[in-house]
Formats: structure tokens, C-alpha cells, sequence
């Protein structure tokens, strides 16, 4: 099976699970929100986002705007879609008994994500 094929069933998923689909899209504003307004002088409207997110037909966003909104909605659902594929395999492989739980699936394979028992990061973390 193709990883694209494999993404569009994980987004699939996603969108056919309520509780996760309205989170992505709590998140997708949030983002989108909190980037424009880091980076621009003038705020974006937040239920214009919102609106935009649910029909982009919709809202009062430029479209300068919408670009940047298409922009950030991708980027959220490649990070949803790398997590939940993250969780698959992490349990695939403990049940497998390849690792004897998330501590050590996230040790071995998420070295950068890990954070030793002192809380302080070598320079070479990570390589």
C-alpha cells in the first residue's frame, strides 16, 4: 500500500470521528489565528477562520487571507495525520511485544521528542 494511500485513509478517520474532527478544526483556527496575528499588523477575524474552515465560500477573509488559511489547514492536517499514524504504529508494535510501551516506542523511534530524567537536552540530542 502506497503511503498516500495510507495518509488518505488516516485523514478519513479523522474527518469520520466527531470528537477528532472537531478538535482539528479548533486547532486549524488557533493556528491559523495565532500565526496571521505573529506575522501581520492587523488581526484576522477569528469566526471569519472559522467560517472559511467550514465552507470556504464563506467568511469575510482577503484573499491574501484564504491563501495563508489553506496554507496553515494543510500544515495541521499532515501533523494529525503523522500523529495518529505514529499512534498505529506504536501500538501495532507493542503489541507485537518490538517494544514494551510507549516509553520506549517514543525513546527509540521519537528521539526528539524524548527528555532525560535531569530535564536537560545534550547538544547532540537527537542525531
Amino acid at each position: 500500500m502506497c503511503i498516500r494511500m495510507l495518509m488518505q485513509m488516516i485523514d478519513c478517520m479523522i474527518e469520520q470521528d466527531p470528537s477528532l474532527s472537531a478538535r482539528r478544526t479548533i486547532d486549524m483556527r488557533r493556528y491559523i489565528v495565532n500565526r496571521w496575528n505573529r506575522t501581520h499588523e492587523e488581526s484576522i477575524d477569528e469566526d471569519g477562520v472559522a467560517l472559511f474552515l467550514c465552507d470556504e465560500s464563506r467568511g469575510t477573509l482577503t484573499d491574501e487571507q484564504r491563501i495563508f488559511a489553506r496554507e496553515c489547514r494543510e500544515e495541521i492536517k499532515a501533523c494529525y495525520r503523522n500523529a495518529v499514524f505514529q499512534m498505529f504504529q506504536c501500538g501495532e508494535m507493542i503489541r507485537r511485544h518490538l517494544v514494551s510501551g510507549p516509553e520506549e516506542y517514543c525513546r527509540i523511534f521519537l528521539p526528539q521528542y524524548t527528555v532525560p530524567c535531569n530535564k536537560r537536552l545534550s547538544p547532540c540530542n537527537g542525531l
